[in-house]
């Protein structure tokens, strides 16, 4: 998760409070991009979890900001979740130090709102407080060229899954008839969208089992369209069982781990497994076109 081997990933967030209305409201600007992962989501969670504002605008990506980096390697919760969080409790800390109260460490791990709304409104008066936060993840570090060892990594991900199918030997078609799998997500922030993450990333990994490929001969396209281009619709997808585990990871952010890409990395095999068993074929590629069964 997260890009590694001493490169340096960071995110920037700004995160402003003021009164709107004469209550306390929020507005949030990160570079992040929303590609349907439900991070504009997760950043109004953070808010209201760290400053109890109910209140929250997720402003449209914008990189005069500064980098989020991108969306990938499973990263944007854990990266501009991370610095949405750090700037949201940047201005705890100015807060408190306008009650004349010094902040602790126990200010910031806090899951219920550390002050009441009329406090802040209080506190805020007519100006506003903006926090700027240029966030990283702990340090790693590249690989021992001799050894092929180090501390490279920031964090892994822990997926499995099984498949069951029906497979027509006379036809060399597949059914996928069930996927059961679980997957460690260290801490599921908004666990709607994690169930659908792993769900989609499974869906994905069905469709290249069975379905999708670009064919290239002599470097051209030989696929005729996209219509010609098999996707999964929900009419393929088999009835999952998901088992989400809670392991948290201490070095990140509300302990969550990266949740989009690993269901698409054993999903797939699993699936070719499945018709491997059922078939005695070797199966050493996907898609599984019909020809690699019939006749095995």
């Amino acid at each position: 998760m997260c890009f590694s081997e001493g490169f340096d990933d960071f995110a920037t967030a700004r995160v402003r409070l003021e009164l709107v209305g004469g209550r306390p409201a929020v507005l949030v600007h990160t570079a992040a991009a929303e590609v349907g992962q439900g991070l504009v989501t997760v950043q109004a969670q953070i808010v209201r979890t760290e400053l109890g504002v109910e209140q929250v605008t997720i402003a449209p990506a914008d990189t005069a900001v500064g980098s989020a980096g991108s969306s990938s390697a499973s990263r944007q919760t854990y990266m501009t979740g991370g610095a949405v969080r750090a700037a949201c409790q940047a201005i705890r800390t100015r807060l408190l130090e306008r009650l004349g109260r010094a902040p602790s460490t126990t200010d910031n791990d806090k899951k219920v709102p550390f002050l009441a709304l009329e406090e802040i409104a209080e506190l805020l008066g007519e100006g506003a407080i903006e926090e700027t936060v240029e966030w990283r993840h702990r340090p790693t570090h590249p690989l021992d060229p001799a050894t092929g060892q180090g501390d490279a990594h920031v964090q892994y991900a822990f997926a499995a899954h099984r498949a069951t199918v029906d497979v027509d030997l006379e036809l060399g078609l597949v059914k996928v008839v069930e996927i059961v799998t679980a997957q460690d997500v260290g801490k599921a922030v908004n666990p709607g969208a994690v169930a659908g993450q792993i769900q989609g990333g499974t869906a994905q990994g069905l469709g290249l089992a069975l379905m999708e490929e670009i064919q290239v001969v002599d470097g051209k396209v030989r696929n005729p369209s996209f219509t010609d281009y098999l996707l999964p619709t929900i009419m393929d997808m088999p009835p999952m069982s998901l088992d989400v585990l809670e392991l948290a990871d201490p070095h990140s952010p509300y302990g969550l781990r990266g949740v989009g890409e690993p269901p698409t990395i054993s999903s797939t095999p699993a699936v070719v497994a499945a018709i491997r068993a059922a078939t005695g074929a070797a199966l050493t590629r996907v898609p599984v076109r019909p020809e690699h069964i019939v006749g095995v």
